[in-house]
């Protein structure tokens, strides 16, 4: 009844930017809670693979992220204010389990209701070995000494870029060759050949695929996206992050002196990220997305003066 009491009384105190009520709301969705003002600190891609961590674990581990104004709640001992906050978001969720809550790049601070891991000895060992702005590395420090087994391994966003590419191009190399075929059975030979333009040289290609890359750049710099909503909207950020990733892969592969099939990929490479960035303008504008034209952006890479 004390314990009751006490948690009750802390309840009470709390309000405003201490108030744990929104932790408690996002723990109804997902074990893991990061305040939309601290994605930089916890990215969506990293809390996605916490989730994934954490979210069958028995006993349940909930983790939350929120700005340092957490702990304003008018106690000149900010570890009692954390205390007072994890203890106080734990009797509103009403379930046992370990409670991590990471404010800010200030202070993190943990607590086991109804279970008998020692998570303060942990919790202490793992903040001696990462920076308190290394939050991803501290909480997932603590997972591991809590036996907790890693998520399993996704692809990363520029392999998966690639391999969207791979397929475009094959896709797109047996469409090619079919057409060759059907063209060469059913056309009467003539005396002249349509040739498409071409430069001259691979030293050519390779200089208009660096201009293209080049302006690709320039376009991600001048897109000017609301920070806020980007940091928001998970598919927004998603499309921004594969149109970065695009534009660094297409840069690597011309930096390691890139061949004539490597430079289709290249245009290939660009075209896509121009698409996920028309996406993401899109979603903003709360307009219907562009199609995906595959290889007409390899097209248009060739002739960078039409658009």
């Amino acid at each position: 009844m004390r314990f009751l009491a006490a948690l009750l009384l802390l309840t009470s105190t709390l309000t405003g930017s201490s108030d744990p009520n929104s932790v408690v709301e996002g723990w109804k969705t997902s074990p893991v809670y990061v305040d939309p003002t601290q994605s930089s600190l916890v990215p969506a891609e990293e809390a996605a693979e916490l989730v994934e961590r954490i979210q069958d674990h028995r006993p349940a581990i909930r983790i939350a992220v929120v700005p340092t104004e957490a702990l304003d709640d008018g106690r000149r001992d900010k570890q009692m204010s954390a205390k007072a906050f994890v203890e106080t978001a734990a009797y509103k969720h009403r379930s046992d389990g370990i409670y991590l809550v990471v404010f800010g790049d200030r202070m993190t601070w943990g607590s086991a209701v109804g279970v008998n891991d020692s998570i303060g000895p942990i919790l202490s060992d793992e903040l001696a070995k990462h920076s308190r702005s290394d939050a991803v590395g501290t909480l997932n420090g603590v997972l591991d000494q809590l036996n907790v087994p890693e998520a399993p391994s996704r692809l990363p966003v520029w392999l998966l870029v690639f391999l969207i590419v791979v397929a475009v191009l094959l896709a797109g190399g047996v469409g090619f060759w079919w057409w060759q075929s059907r063209r060469q059975q059913d056309e009467v030979s003539t005396t002249e050949d349509v040739v498409p333009e071409q430069p001259g040289t691979l030293e050519e290609q390779r200089a208009l695929a660096r201009e293209d890359v080049a302006r690709f750049g320039a376009e991600l710099d001048a897109a000017d996206l609301p920070l806020e909503r980007v940091a928001k909207a998970s598919d927004v950020a998603a499309d921004v992050q594969a149109a970065k990733a695009a534009y660094a892969t297409a840069g690597r592969v011309l930096d390691g002196g890139a061949g004539q099939e490597q430079l289709q990929g290249v245009r290939a490479t660009v075209g896509y990220g121009r698409w996920r960035l028309a996406c993401a303008r899109a979603r903003i504008a709360g307009e219907p997305l562009p199609a995906w034209r595959g290889l007409g952006d390899t097209a248009r890479a060739r002739h960078p003066s039409g658009g």
